[in-house]
């Protein structure tokens, strides 16, 4: 549902249009559609059932009749105040009275009889609760069925605000070091393909915002794996070599009531920038004519633009709401701290371990399966995490968002793990309709335009998937390539996103695939040699030799040396190419099992092998590996000894791989279901000695053996 302006809506006017969609839902519970099915062609009764709103806070509030997330009673899931939002006991379960579903319909029904629009906002005012639409559906549980969307939360919330606003706009990350610090990290961190690249100047104004996509990419992958090295030269432990844990009480103040001082500068600077946009579009209103139509004839504003005015409790729906709290203006301007090239580092230990958790409790959240102990670990993760950044930074800086994560795992319990309900696909449809052009219409006449412009793209993307889907041949076919080659760039259109969503949907289900194009060739002598040996080592009675070599025994079959090679294979969801038939190395490095005991390492995937010579009655799939050898140091000592098990590390030497023929070591010949994981790398001075460091990038469960926290 898209609900015209030209305005955005206020609470109340919003029901008038969810009234629609509510009418529908009572037939479709009360008396259901008859649908034909296989087993019954004569048809069969459907109900449906709403489970679950799920949109970003400003709008799960207003459908869900909330108060705004500005208002004293911020959260749908208890009674929690604004006043009260950085107290330990609004990151403690339970630490607050729970809203229930009776009482909420209570108070929306109160709101509804009130008899006047005073009356009305007094109420909302008073109990944070509005009338909403949603209340005639009978099943609907508000509390629980309200859900505030995990990447808005999660991504554009909780590690945005951590990443940007505390570590960049409060300057705990100088520009001449810390942020220069991380540009040169990221220019570093290796990434498959398939999860893009953070921007080079993150932190500064030529970087740009970054995605929720991309936010997520630098808490559960960047953070973890390359950004432990800011805290080279920070002292790494909390305890004192008694075991006393050192609180370093007077560098933690000062640096608070710093960050406070910050903190109600940007939010001053801020109030007076809203005040003088509001003056100017006020003088705008008041004295200038709207934008012309095609005949210039000024265009007044319609009664119901007029009369449309938003309710002072309620926000719009914004991406990311609370960005306005702080002002951009102050980002450069260091004379007021005194930040220059001799500033001291303001960074401590604490940081990067308070910043793990987070990062850790994101991936636990993320596993496309979690156990009622990883989720329960997560949970409590959140919450310690939310209750040291009060620690670390003061109470200034906690938002709604802080007290919203802590409700994350009921979510979960309910509808599954994250990826089964957020909104990045929506957000992104977003984006592309707001994109379309509307001819400068306003008023009814922009809806209509939307719609054909969006009709228009949706029907021509239909023409050319049911073209390109007959044989190439065919006249049809060839028409539909070209007119795909003609707007080959179609970034940010319908047809792109359709066609991202394919391709990122396109390997989730899948067990075993392979590329389409492949050569059958003969294999390079390495690989030759590989696969004989692993042959005569698996098959030690069958008597394979070399097809050059005299057979062993009468009847003893010859290892042919032809073979197909594969462009990428797809197991479990995870695509890896073969390094030979790939321009980009990263896509072919994979973590994968080398022994029953469940030993891991990372290899080099060169070849993707199907062997299916004549001779020999037995196919074969496989993998040929080149090894990475292991670097000869550990963690200890460095800051990434603060990261937890939970994202596997492991250290490698620079571009060395292990000799086949003469170091030990397990066989370059892998089969398909021992390839468990793509991973990144980061190269970084661990010890004196450059290293690379892995990271699997996995979903699913990967387990180490004997790893504490395997997951």
């Amino acid at each position: 549902m898209i609900i015209p302006g030209p305005k955005e809506s206020d609470s109340d006017q919003t029901q008038g249009f969810l009234r629609v969609l509510v009418n529908e839902l009572i037939r479709l519970w009360r008396d259901g559609v008859i649908l034909p099915t296989h087993s019954r062609p004569g048809g069969r009764r459907i109900r449906v059932i709403l489970v679950g709103v799920f949109c970003d806070k400003p709008a799960a509030h207003k459908i869900g009749g909330f108060g705004s997330h500005n208002h004293t009673f911020f959260c749908t899931r208890d009674w929690i105040s604004q006043g009260r939002k950085a107290l330990r006991e609004a990151f403690e379960r339970h630490g607050f009275r729970e809203r229930t579903d009776r009482h909420h319909r209570l108070l929306m029904a109160q709101y509804k009889d009130a008899t006047s629009a005073n009356a009305r906002e007094e109420h909302a005012s008073a109990f944070a609760t509005r009338w909403s639409e949603l209340a005639r559906l009978p099943y609907f549980h508000f509390p629980r069925m309200i859900v505030v969307d995990p990447m808005h939360n999660l991504f554009l919330g909780l590690v945005k605000t951590h990443f940007y606003h505390i570590w960049v706009q409060l300057k705990v990350f100088r520009k001449a070091h810390e942020i220069r610090e991380v540009q040169e990290i990221l220019s570093n961190v290796s990434l498959p393909s398939r999860l893009g690249r953070l921007p080079r100047f993150i932190g500064e104004p030529a970087g740009g915002s970054l995605t929720a996509d991309q936010w997520l990419i630098l808490a559960t992958v960047v953070g973890p794996l390359a950004l432990p090295e800011l805290w080279e030269g920070v002292p790494i432990s909390t305890r004192d070599s008694a075991g006393v844990e050192i609180r370093d009480t007077e560098f933690l103040e000062t640096r608070i009531e710093t960050l406070r001082k910050r903190v109600a500068r940007r939010k001053a600077s801020a109030q007076k920038a809203r005040k003088k946009r509001m003056a100017t579009a006020e003088d705008v209103s008041e004295s200038a004519l709207p934008a012309p139509r095609r005949s210039a004839r000024p265009r007044k504003p319609t009664e119901k633009g007029r009369n449309l005015v938003l309710d002072e409790d309620d926000a719009g729906a914004e991406l990311d709401s609370e960005d306005g709290e702080w002002s951009e203006d102050e980002d450069n301007n260091d004379e007021a701290d005194g930040e220059d090239s001799s500033q001291r580092s303001n960074l401590h230990i604490r940081d990067l371990c308070t910043f793990l958790k987070l990062c850790t409790a994101l991936r636990l959240f993320l596993s496309d399966v979690i156990t009622e102990e990883q989720l329960s670990r997560a949970d409590t993760l959140i919450r310690e995490y939310c209750q040291e950044i009060v620690e670390l930074y003061g109470a200034d800086v906690i938002r709604p968002n802080h007290h919203y994560a802590t409700h994350t795992a009921e979510f979960v319990r309910d509808y599954g793990p994250l990826r089964g309900f957020w909104t990045f696909i929506f957000e992104r449809l977003n984006k592309i309709l707001k994109s379309y052009r509307t001819n400068n219409h306003e008023g009814g006449e922009i809806e209509a335009t939307f719609f054909r412009e969006f009709n228009r793209s949706a029907r021509l993307n239909e023409i050319l998937s049911e073209g390109l889907a007959l044989a190439p041949d065919d006249l049809f076919h060839r028409t539909c390539s070209l007119m795909e080659e003609a707007t080959s760039d179609r970034r940010g259109t319908l047809q792109q996103l359709v066609q991202d969503l394919a391709d990122e949907r396109a390997d989730d289900n899948v067990v075993l695939s392979f590329s389409p194009r492949a050569t059958r060739t003969a294999m390079s002598k390495t690989l030759y040699t590989a696969f004989l040996r692993y042959m005569q080592t698996r098959y030690p009675f069958e008597g394979y030799h070399s097809y050059v070599a005299l057979a062993p025994r009468p009847g003893a079959p010859a290892l042919a040396n032809v073979a197909t090679m594969f462009d990428y294979v797809v197991i479990a969801g995870n695509r890896y190419y073969a390094a030979n038939r790939s321009a980009k190395r990263m896509n072919s490095l994979a973590l994968i099992r080398t022994s029953s005991a469940g030993d891991l390492r990372v290899g080099l995937l060169e070849d993707i092998v199907l062997y299916d010579a004549l001779d020999t009655s037995r196919r074969q799939y496989f993998v040929h590996v080149r090894w990475l050898r292991h670097a000869p140091i550990t963690l200890e000592g460095t800051p990434w000894i603060h990261v937890p098990p939970t994202f596997k590390l492991q250290l490698w030497e620079v571009d060395q791989y292990l000799d086949p023929l003469a170091e030990p070591g397990p066989t370059p010949i892998v089969q398909l279901c021992d390839v468990l994981s793509p991973v990144a790398s980061y190269v970084a001075t661990i010890h004196g000695r450059r290293t690379l460091i892995t990271m699997p990038i996995s979903r699913g469960p990967i387990a180490f053996p004997g790893a504490e926290g395997a997951d």
